[in-house]
């Protein structure tokens, strides 16, 4: 399991936390794939290519929700989403 940030995007140890978050997945990963009979490094070197092959593909087409152009415009606080908030 991934938990949430603890570190606000300007933090400078966000990416460390991350690094320690992410590690616990792929090594489950790792685990699994030699437990079936997949080697450690090449399982290591498949995992480098798909995240590899990730980045590409991210760059080609990034996720709209991390994109702040493509939010909508106006107040985003929501204790304004009532119908009495706006005039």
């Amino acid at each position: 399991m991934i938990n949430a940030p603890k570190y606000p995007v300007s933090h400078e140890d966000r990416h460390l936390a991350c690094q320690e978050e992410v590690d616990g997945a792929l090594q489950i990963i790792l685990d699994e794939a030699t437990t079936h009979g997949w080697g450690t490094i090449e399982t290591i070197s498949a995992m480098e290519e798909v995240l590899r092959n990730m980045r590409i593909a991210y760059a080609e087409e990034p996720d709209p929700a991390e994109d702040p152009t493509s939010q909508p415009a106006g107040d985003p606080d929501p204790s304004n989403d009532w119908p009495g908030a706006n005039p």
